[in-house]
């Protein structure tokens, strides 16, 4: 017994000390986020204890929220986030004390708060905590003492705590302007450095798509980097080597490579360091060992490519594929784009602003000084993107809201002073900030007393030991009713667009096929890297609507086994595709056989979104990419007949 005990225990740190190093290495990595998120909370308590007006401070607090949006983007993106989540919060301050005199109507209204800003954040594709900061605004105003005339000056407070944030949050700009597109770019080099690494083992699935979505990344931060310059230049030449890289590599899974040589991972992760140090770049030596596949000079030719774009002295090449900026969509085409039928967006919002307002009734059923925390717990458990997200969501949140009461009851207990309360509250929120995107149950844990904290410095002499029970209690219910909405309302959304997003990725898959089969009589490169981003996209989307189907089923996959089939057939045509080589100079194309090629793959997108098309597709030959020929003809039979069960896609 003693022995079987010992190695329980053995199992168990087993287990615990990698999952503490990987929060412990987030945390290290978002220390510079966390240190800006706890400076701009900081700033407005000092300052409204310096004037003695401390509960000014604390709603000004509402505005540095915004420190939570944005950390990651080029500041050319940033800056407009900030403003308009700025103005946001500002507006919801106001329209929760104007709505304050009227409880139930603020019930209500915070549905639509909370569902047209769920639609607002995820339509301008605002990333996390999307929504969630702006409804907390209107439930702190709506909770806040009856005052109907003090809508403009407390709006104001939360524009000043929004001006902070956004002069802690661009003070990088002066002394290191490209340092987030640089970030995404050492990432990118980093992951497919990881890609290569696991070539030949277990796991490779899973690191390709971190490669994938890095990379995807990294072009997209290039692409929306503002004013050309030398650094610019250089950025986007290593993030256009890097493409060719992983495209290479794609190929060396294709083909079941064995382990290559670790000095090509290390060599990539050294071109990664030289994005902010490119002295590193000069000594960097490649193996001599040529992968032992098809792909193996291809492979070769990319990173001594890479080598020569991460060099600082090379003049940027004038035929590089140049990563044009974005145009900012209109409002009305965003809308219309939200809600065509097959948007995941309508659904998501509505389903956020029933459960704002459900929650919130709810607890004003229960009490009239309450409701605001149930319908902001619900909001919260559904930022998760389906059932099982949630349930683990709703349990994380559940625990670390009990857990940070009992810390915040202990801190008050002991009855701090006000500066001891805001440095407990920067120490909080820094460590929420550094853990929250790895841990959200930890996160959870010391976001709760910065509320409460905030809440006691706001309104002095409230009992305090009451509230805290009832936080814990409207946490169950709202994690109840989130649980509860997700589970009733359109509980198969993801379902549903699956079709759609396997469409789109064969569909995208057709374009890289024709432009890298064509490549040899066209003059640019530009319809074949474009093609190959579009499917990057689509194949990143597609991953994403297929973890959320699976996990709306919860323990059940009964009648999604074809569905299932189908996206890791079209994943592996689509990495196959991507892993096609474009030699301009290679043999003159077959023009028949792309045009056979692409009604075949029209078929084929077709018949995954549900259209009826001929019984048979057939899948012409292709003598020199027989690993690709082979993924299409497993497509052609994974969409004609039902399929055992698979596993989730890799």
């Amino acid at each position: 017994m003693p022995d079987q005990r010992r190695s329980a225990a053995d199992a168990a740190r087993g287990a615990l000390l990698p999952r503490l190093r990987a929060i412990a290495g987030v945390a290290r990595a978002r220390r510079g986020i966390a240190l800006r998120v706890g400076v701009s909370f900081v700033v407005p308590l000092a300052i409204g204890a310096a004037i003695g007006h401390l509960s000014w401070g604390a709603i000004a607090t509402q505005g540095a929220f915004a420190a939570m949006y944005a950390n990651d983007e080029p500041y050319r993106r940033r800056l407009p986030i900030l403003v308009g989540i700025g103005i946001g919060l500002a507006l919801a301050m106001a329209l929760g004390t104007l709505l304050a005199p009227h409880p139930w109507v603020a019930a209500a209204f915070g549905g639509v708060v909370a569902g047209a800003a769920a639609l607002a954040c995820i339509g301008f594709e605002v990333g996390p905590p999307r929504e969630f900061m702006l409804v907390l605004s209107y439930y702190v105003g709506s909770s806040l003492p009856v005052d109907a005339g003090a809508a403009p000056e407390r709006a104001g407070y939360v524009l000043f705590g929004a001006a902070v944030v956004i002069a802690v949050s661009m003070a990088g700009h002066r002394f290191r302007p490209r340092a987030p597109e640089e970030t995404s770019v050492t990432v990118a080099y980093r992951q497919v450095a990881a890609l290569i690494a696991a070539l030949g083992r277990d796991g490779v699935g899973e690191a390709r798509h971190e490669a994938v979505l890095a990379v995807r990344r990294a072009r997209a931060a290039m692409r929306a980097a503002g004013s050309e310059d030398p650094l610019r230049r250089r950025l986007t030449e290593m993030t256009v080597a890097i493409e060719a890289v992983l495209d290479a590599t794609l190929g060396l899974v294709l083909r079941d490579s064995d382990p290559v040589d670790d000095g090509w991972s290390r060599a990539l992760r050294t071109l990664g360091d030289s994005v902010r140090v490119p002295a590193l770049a000069g000594p960097v030596e490649l193996p001599d060992e040529t992968p032992g596949t098809p792909h193996g000079p291809r492979f070769v030719e990319a990173m001594a490519s890479a080598r020569q774009a991460a060099d600082p002295e090379r003049l940027f090449a004038a035929t590089i594929v140049p990563f044009t900026r974005p145009r900012r969509p209109r409002a009305s085409a965003i809308l219309r784009r939200t809600l065509r039928p097959n948007s995941l967006v309508l659904p998501t919002a509505v389903r956020i602003g029933i459960a704002a307002a459900v929650g919130t009734g709810i607890g004003l059923a229960i009490d009239a000084q309450r409701g605001a925390w149930i319908g902001l717990t619900a909001v919260a458990v559904l930022q998760a993107s389906n059932v099982h997200l949630i349930a683990w969501r709703t349990v994380h949140r559940a625990v670390g809201s009990i857990v940070g009461a009992g810390l915040a009851a202990a801190i008050l207990v002991a009855d701090p002073g006000i500066v001891l309360i805001v440095v407990v509250i920067a120490i909080c929120q820094v460590i929420a900030q550094s853990t929250i995107t790895v841990a959200y149950g930890v996160a959870v844990v010391f976001v709760t007393p910065v509320a409460l904290l905030s809440f006691d410095l706001g309104q002095p002499g409230t009992p305090i030991g009451a509230l805290l029970g009832e936080r814990v209690v409207d946490t169950l219910i709202g994690c109840a009713v989130g649980l509860v909405a997700r589970r009733l309302l359109w509980p198969r959304t993801a379902q549903t667009r699956l079709p759609m997003a396997q469409g789109a990725v064969i569909e995208a898959t057709r374009d890289v096929l024709h432009a890298a089969l064509t490549r040899p009589v066209t003059e640019s490169s530009v319809l074949l890297r474009r093609s190959r981003r579009r499917l990057q996209t689509e194949l990143v989307n597609l991953r994403a609507v297929h973890a959320d189907a699976i996990g709306d089923l919860l323990w059940s996959v009964r009648g999604g086994d074809e569905s299932w089939s189908t996206t890791l057939a079209a994943q592996r045509v689509a990495y196959a595709a991507m892993a096609v080589s474009a030699d301009r100079h290679g043999p003159p194309p077959d023009m028949a056989l792309v045009a056979r090629l692409d009604a075949a793959l029209d078929a084929m997108a077709a018949i995954a979104e549900g259209h009826r098309v001929p019984a048979v597709v057939p899948v012409p030959p292709l003598e020199r990419y027989p690993a690709t020929h082979r993924a299409l003809v497993q497509l052609r039979d994974a969409l004609r007949a039902p399929a055992p069960a698979l596993p989730p896609a890799s």
